[in-house]
């Protein structure tokens, strides 16, 4: 089986220390600046992300690579306003 070496995550630490993958930092700018909402589903696992007009199929597989981080992100910037 070869080995497969893969340029490590770049991370960014925001306020109180909390500590995001940058890439999820940016698709989740990038979601925003088009208008679209993250929101954490009811349950607290799933991550609802629309409105769906505007979500690409690019953005639909990048938010299952980092849908954990941004559901992160989306707690984290809830608990800031608060």
């Amino acid at each position: 089986m070869p080995l497969t070496i893969t340029a490590p995550e770049e991370f960014v630490t925001l306020r109180n220390g909390f500590t995001v993958l940058l890439p999820a930092l940016q698709l989740a700018w990038r979601l925003e600046d088009r208008g679209c909402f993250l929101r954490v589903a009811d349950d607290g696992v799933g991550l609802l992300v629309g409105p769906r007009r505007l979500v690409t199929d690019i953005d639909r597989q990048c938010i299952r690579v980092y849908r954990d981080e941004l559901i992160a992100l989306v707690r984290y910037e809830c608990a800031a306003v608060q």
